[in-house]
């Protein structure tokens, strides 16, 4: 997709710089560095593991334990099964 951004000059020419290093051109360098932002701000939503098959999403706040007995009633409150 193509679109426009406004760079400060350093900027564009530190991008312009490292483009031709990699012998790449800015239009995917930019990409590139956009979506390495994107997966590391990501990261920041909440840390998670993996467990086997399954992911395992840290709780948000340190009081945020889930247990049998706190699913079990949120179940019965849902009326989910």
């Amino acid at each position: 997709m193509r679109t426009t951004i406004e760079l400060p000059a350093e900027l564009h020419d530190a991008v312009r710089r490292q483009a031709l290093r990699q012998n790449t051109s800015m239009a995917k360098l930019l990409g590139q560095l956009v979506e390495q932002g994107l997966r590391a701000t990501a990261g920041d939503a909440a840390p998670t593991a993996r467990s086997g098959r399954f992911q395992v999403i840290a709780p948000a706040t340190a009081d945020a334990h889930v247990t049998s007995e706190r699913l079990h009633k949120l179940i019965d409150e849902e009326g989910i099964l």
